[in-house]
């Protein structure tokens, strides 16, 4: 069995929790997290989540998020930054703009707001080494 020491050194440091934000529940302020946080409920306010962050079909965000990837299936009004994969569930409502380093986005989201893909938000380990192997001065080719 293959294992990859740098997604378990990542996951590490995300943190084992899963939080649960459940139907009925509604938060006023800030909430910060580094394990999984799954949401059903209402929060007012910004969400920070260094894991997954998943916001179900009741799920409601009235702020800003920034997490390390996520799924919606809710609605959010507010930006929202991932700095890994974000994806878009057909019941998904956003209402503010967009920056994750990748989408998937099912067909009846939907966005109000621009979209924006950066590699640059992604964490050392996702970014590909770039080696230059040689180098040579171009030369003029007389004719």
């Amino acid at each position: 069995m293959f294992v990859n020491r740098k997604n378990e050194k990542l996951q590490e440091q995300r943190g084992n929790s899963f939080n649960l934000i459940a139907q009925g529940t509604e938060i006023t302020g800030d909430v910060n997290t580094s394990g999984d946080l799954r949401i059903d409920g209402q929060i007012q306010g910004n969400v920070t989540c260094t894991a997954k962050l998943v916001i179900g079909e009741e799920g409601k965000i009235l702020g800003n998020i920034d997490c390390h990837s996520g799924e919606i299936s809710g609605a959010v009004k507010g930006q929202i930054v991932a700095k890994d994969v974000l994806q878009l569930n057909r019941s998904a409502s956003i209402h503010g703009d967009i920056e994750a380093m990748r989408f998937i986005v099912e067909d009846g989201a939907s966005i109000k707001g621009k979209c924006t893909t950066s590699k640059s938000l992604g964490l050392p380990s996702h970014l590909p080494d770039v080696k230059l192997i040689a180098y040579e001065e171009p030369k003029a080719i007389a004719e």
